[in-house]
């Protein structure tokens, strides 16, 4: 078989510059792609907060509608896969990544711009690999513009839904920047209730586009978790698919990690409590023998945070102790910081994010909280399990897929999950680790081991990524056409 040469286009990617989970994904699976055989190549905007040493390889025009912008065009030279770096300090050099009012036309730039260099170079992937809505209309320039890029004619376009949430819904102005046919803008193409939607312009274009997990790609579908676009999906599911996330086993690795206080292994878990100990004496809580509960997370309704608000005082009444890290809502910021007010010693909220904080918490709670509304993968859970703390997740998109629930098939579990959305669903799945962790220890380490042992690695995932990759050439060489739902 031949090596696919892959251009992996993403808003973000870990190494270079990180916001949440498309970061840890953009930054880890195409390593794992390289390492199992492709030739792959990532691009992303040239951020201000870069520091990878990089190269100006092209400057040229961009055409946006009637305006035009220029491109600087960076490639990386020391970095584990090949990074194109596409500038323009208008757009991208500013504070932060995301947030801004015109996030719409500066990812309509990124598309524009990375259209233009593979029309210019002659630059031909066997896969263009989108991921969420910030590159997805890349996929319509392709398709749409097809006949200034005769040479990308047999190329296949994968595109990878992370968070459904974020659509970049926006005004028909951003469409008319990307010199497309006026064709493309109706129901069953980009246009969403007058509006224009990337996120529909990936699903319609791609040979096949995948959610990040199987339950996620079923949930796709359903009212609840289509949001507003589960009629469209269903009518191109034939194309859809699920792929789990995993994580990379030498970054979030207990044995080996610098941010803890002391490492450990599966084989010799119990070194653990060291770490329980030492972040108990760092964050002033008593220092006992307790179940120690983490919560790593943004702060938000989405995430359930509103259910661990109740679940807390179950926590801190029953004796246990609750560390969360992070920021988000404001209300649901100042609620914990009361909580942890009114429980010294046995509730400590960090409103922030810092990633040594983060490893540590992993790394010294006995249970990890996910009270998600919505999950489509889901990362904390893989990297709780992989340092030996015992998961108590919502039951649903890849948080189902990858918790195996120990109330109901015990000694088989890896953690701790509930169905309904509720607190009291919540706190009773809390209350059923809590009375696992004190009266069955022997049970609990072996539960822990499982968790532990549980293969969050890329390989697996990566495999079925490099068969979707397959399988979306053949479907391109099948039939030619405009658009993916056409091509089979």
């Amino acid at each position: 078989m031949k090596k696919l040469k892959v251009l992996f286009a993403a808003a973000e990617a870990a190494g270079l510059v990180k916001v949440g989970g498309l970061g840890d994904v953009a930054g880890e699976l195409p390593l794992k792609l390289k390492e199992m055989g492709a030739d792959v190549r990532l691009a992303i905007p040239a951020y201000r907060g870069i520091g990878a040493a990089a190269r100006v390889v092209s400057e040229f025009t961009v055409k946006m509608g009637a305006g035009e912008e220029t491109c600087a065009l960076k490639e990386t030279d020391d970095t584990r896969v090949p990074a194109l770096l596409v500038g323009n300090d208008r757009y991208f050099d500013r504070p932060s990544v995301y947030g801004y009012s015109d996030d719409a036309e500066r990812f309509a730039f990124f598309c524009l711009a990375v259209f233009q260099w593979i029309r210019d170079s002659g630059f031909k992937p066997d896969i263009i690999h989108l991921n969420d809505w910030h590159t997805a209309p890349l996929a319509m320039l392709v398709r749409e513009r097809e006949d200034e890029v005769p040479h990308l004619s047999g190329c296949a376009l994968v595109f990878t839904i992370h968070s459904l949430v974020y659509q970049g819904i926006c005004g028909r102005e951003i469409f008319e920047m990307y010199g497309v046919g006026d064709a493309a803008f109706g129901p069953d193409g980009v246009e969403f209730y007058g509006s224009f939607n990337p996120m529909k312009a990936g699903i319609v274009y791609s040979d096949r586009f995948n959610a990040v997990s199987a339950a996620g790609a079923r949930e796709m579908t359903t009212r609840k978790f289509g949001y507003g676009l589960e009629g469209f999906i269903g009518v191109h599911r034939q194309r859809l698919s699920g792929i789990p996330n995993g994580i990379d086993h030498n970054v979030w690795n207990p044995e080996t990690d610098p941010a803890l206080f002391r490492n450990y292994s599966v084989d010799d878990h119990e070194l653990k409590r060291e770490n329980k100990k030492q972040l108990q004496k760092q964050l002033g809580l008593e220092r006992k023998d307790t179940a120690l509960f983490g919560v790593v997370s943004r702060l938000e309704d989405i995430k359930g945070t509103d259910l661990l608000i109740p679940a807390a005082g179950k926590i801190a009444k029953s004796g246990c102790q609750l560390v969360v890290l992070g920021r988000g809502s404001s209300v649901l910021e100042r609620a914990l910081k009361r909580l942890e007010e009114e429980n010294p010693g046995r509730i400590s909220v960090s409103i922030g994010f810092d990633d040594v904080l983060a490893r540590r918490i992993y790394a010294a709670s006995d249970m990890f909280l996910m009270p998600s509304r919505y999950e489509p993968c889901g990362i904390g859970q893989l990297i709780a399990m992989r340092y030996g703390s015992v998961p108590i997740v919502h039951r649903v998109g890849g948080l189902a897929d990858t918790v195996r629930d120990e109330a109901a098939n015990s000694g088989e579990g890896t953690g701790f999950t509930f169905g309904v959305d509720s607190a009291a669903a919540f706190t009773r799945a809390i209350s059923k680790g809590i009375k696992m962790y004190k009266n069955d220890r022997p049970g609990w380490k072996k539960l822990v081991r499982r968790a532990m042992d549980f293969d969050s690695s890329w390989d697996r995932s990566a495999e079925s990524y490099l068969k979707l990759y397959e399988e979306a050439v053949a479907s391109r060489a099948s039939g030619k056409k405009k658009r993916g739902g056409a091509t089979g």
